[in-house]
């Protein structure tokens, strides 16, 4: 199929329905079909032909906003993409600390509780939880306001800052506490580390302390200022707490004789045994093996005699043995 244009000049066109525009300008276009005798011819008014450039400067200009829409759309799709998975993962984080926090203020409530209990037990006044429990907060910034209450992330980071302060707070006020408890529980500790509170040796108690005929010289009344606790030869026997031994010899009424001095004015001895293994001058802890029990001196049976002097004089000792395998320590 060819063409031919061909331009038919100024005057009005031959058809009726465009005679009252004249004049129009027209271009005659003939259409041959190929391999045909037919053919056909059209008048087009030239305006259209000067409108194709603006035609084709309107496709460029919508192609290219298409495509600026398109890129805009898919790098904002990305970016938006890239802030909700940052978000996500600062939920997460924000979620692990308000786990932390969670676990240290059951922590702290829970350390609270023993330092009660050891104020209790050491006969000191209870700490005031008013004072404990320290209050935070004040005055908010405007912008910090409208972040809070515009963003949930900015909010919950908020709490979980005044809860984090509350806490510090609450334990750094409570600090000098802790350490003032915890040197006083050590001196306490360290006194009752020379106070005698267990049983020396194992055993049955044969004689208890006070008047009684003696099982030897039959004397009635005769003082008893210790207990016997009787048991096998050789049994093991411990010093009631830490000291220094001021006496192991060899005595015609205890036998083999050890003194151990605790300090303070408190003194244990232990008679009858079958061997001493300190010396005088050695410092001892308590349950150390300090001999064996046995049947020397005036005695009529193996058996331990065990005495507790305080300030120069005797006492019951078991006023001095907790019950069981109970100590102070």
């Amino acid at each position: 199929m060819g063409q031919k244009l061909k331009k038919t000049g100024k005057g009005c066109s031959p058809r009726p329905l465009f005679s009252i525009f004249c004049p129009v300008n027209f271009v005659k276009t003939t259409i041959h079909f190929q391999n045909s005798s037919r053919s056909v011819t059209l008048h087009v008014p030239s305006l259209v032909f000067r409108g194709l450039p603006f035609l084709k400067f309107v496709l460029v200009v919508g192609f290219v906003l298409f495509l600026a829409q398109f890129t805009a759309t898919t790098a904002y799709r990305g970016l938006l993409g890239h802030v909700l998975d940052d978000r996500a993962g600062l939920d997460r984080e924000l979620s692990q600390i308000q786990g932390t926090l969670d676990y240290l203020n059951r922590t702290s409530a829970d350390f609270l509780g023993d330092e009660q209990r050891l104020h209790s037990k050491y006969g000191l006044p209870l700490p005031d939880e008013e004072e404990r429990n320290l209050g935070t907060g004040g005055s908010v910034e405007p912008n910090s306001k409208l972040l809070m209450e515009t963003s949930p992330v900015f909010e919950k980071m908020a709490n979980l800052k005044e809860e984090a302060n509350r806490l510090h707070g609450k334990l750094d006020n409570n600090s000098g506490a802790f350490s003032d408890l915890t040197d006083y529980i050590k001196q306490k500790q360290s006194a009752w580390r020379f106070v005698p509170s267990i049983s020396p040796t194992q055993g049955r108690y044969a004689s208890s302390f006070g008047p009684r005929i003696h099982p030897v010289t039959g004397e009635v009344g005769k003082m008893h200022y210790g207990v016997d606790i009787a048991n096998d030869r050789w049994t093991p026997i411990f010093a009631a707490a830490d000291g220094v031994v001021d006496v192991a010899q060899m005595s015609s009424t205890f036998g083999n004789f050890v003194t151990i001095n605790h300090g303070n004015g408190i003194v244990t001895r232990y008679g009858h045994m079958q061997m001493s293994l300190v010396n005088p001058g050695q410092f001892v802890r308590r349950y150390q093996i300090i001999g064996y029990m046995g049947n020397t001196g005036r005695s009529v049976g193996p058996h331990l005699h065990y005495e507790v002097w305080v300030n120069n004089v005797a006492v019951n000792p078991l006023a001095y043995m907790l019950p069981g395998d109970y100590a102070v320590d």
